[in-house]
């Protein structure tokens, strides 16, 4: 729809797509297919508007490949009739491995060569897999045993981050009503001030008495408890609401998007969040160094993102719900973990999403 709209408008568009020049066969035998019947919509679309569709323009010439042995391969490794290479093979080698173990094992005996014997520098080198799931923890493992510096590109779950969980758990509790999961997941992320023993303590009684809607504001709690328990309880119970109503009336007096960003990085200010995040970083680093960097990068890669939102939605009217699926759309296509400028290290991605940088080696892993 968006292309449609650019195409009414626009004198010119070029659209780049990755195929051969042959037709579409089927999706089995055909590695373009996908692409092809993107380029078959488009152009249907065009005709639907009338609009001129120009002349295709093929790019021959391969400009990506350094070596011929890759040139040869890209070529023929899905043609149907396939051409064998016929000069000496320099640049590709195979390694059949027993298991992932002994396949890491090998890899970093070739890395510790080539920076040792053939003057490569470790930001040289890179690994690609289909299952870095699978490879991340052995790799890990393995390199810090040969000393290998390693930097994971791992597309991290979005709940694992604890305050993009905090944020989009705070516009849960009012998108849902102030249901007991968003109220008891917000209060889980522990930036309440609230101690463990008593979040359980609040967990327990709201599930017990099914506590939800306005039973967590509208009224202290006066059943099913001691006296003496329910003043406890209730005590927690403020400490933990009180910001959220605050946030409420000031969130329902401004309704745009601009607004509500504001609200939201004023709240995150207010409770001292950048403060907290560097605090647990302090806490965690011994533990993990790479969760600690992921700790102290979030507040600013979240304030960056909600800025992205402002200037894409403005003044736009907005309601939470619609803005938690804005803000785990923007969440999961930013990733938390950057590599550190000037890191000299061995860089491993996923295939469908591994960063583009200069290399001058790539090891390509995989379980058969």
């Amino acid at each position: 729809m968006v292309i449609e709209e650019l195409m009414k408008l626009s004198r010119d568009i070029y659209v780049t797509i990755c195929r051969d020049k042959e037709e579409a066969i089927n999706e089995d035998s055909d590695i373009f297919y996908s692409n092809k019947q993107t380029e078959e919509k488009l152009i249907k679309l065009a005709k639907l508007n009338n609009i001129k569709v120009g002349e295709s323009i093929y790019l021959d010439k391969n400009y990506r490949f350094k070596t011929k042995e890759l040139a040869h391969l890209e070529e023929n490794i899905y043609a149907n009739i396939y051409k064998k290479y016929k000069d000496e093979n320099k640049n590709i080698e195979l390694f059949l491995a027993a298991n992932p173990y002994s396949e890491i094992e090998h890899v970093a005996s070739k890395i510790i060569e080539n920076v040792r014997e053939n003057g490569y520098r470790y930001k040289d080198i890179g690994i690609i897999t289909k299952n870095i799931d699978t490879y991340s923890g052995l790799i890990k493992a393995i390199f810090t045993k040969y000393d290998i510096p390693v930097y994971i590109d791992e597309k991290k779950d979005l709940s694992q981050n604890i305050l993009i969980k905090y944020i989009i758990s705070l516009l849960d509790v009012f998108a849902k009503n102030w249901s007991y999961d968003s109220v008891i997941s917000y209060i889980k992320t522990k930036f309440c001030d609230i101690e463990e023993k008593d979040i359980y303590k609040l967990e327990n009684y709201a599930k017990k008495w099914g506590i939800k809607y306005s039973k967590w504001y509208k009224e202290d709690w006066k059943f099913g408890e001691d006296e003496e328990t329910l003043k406890e309880l209730n005590k927690i119970r403020k400490k933990a609401i009180e910001p959220l109503l605050k946030f409420k009336e000031k969130c329902y007096k401004n309704s745009s998007c601009k607004e509500l960003t504001k609200s939201i990085y004023e709240f995150l200010i207010q409770n001292e969040i950048d403060k907290k995040l560097k605090q647990k970083a302090e806490e965690i680093s011994f533990i993990s160094a790479d969760l600690a960097s992921e700790y102290e990068a979030s507040f600013n890669t979240v304030i960056k993102i909600l800025d992205e939102i402002v200037k894409i939605f403005g003044e736009e009217e907005i309601n939470f719900e619609r803005y938690v699926s804005f803000l785990k759309i923007s969440f999961s296509e930013n990733g938390l973990g950057k590599i550190p400028a000037g890191f000299d290290g061995v860089t491993v991605g996923d295939v469908d999403r591994s960063r583009s940088h200069r290399v001058k080696i790539i090891y390509i892993i995989r379980i058969k």
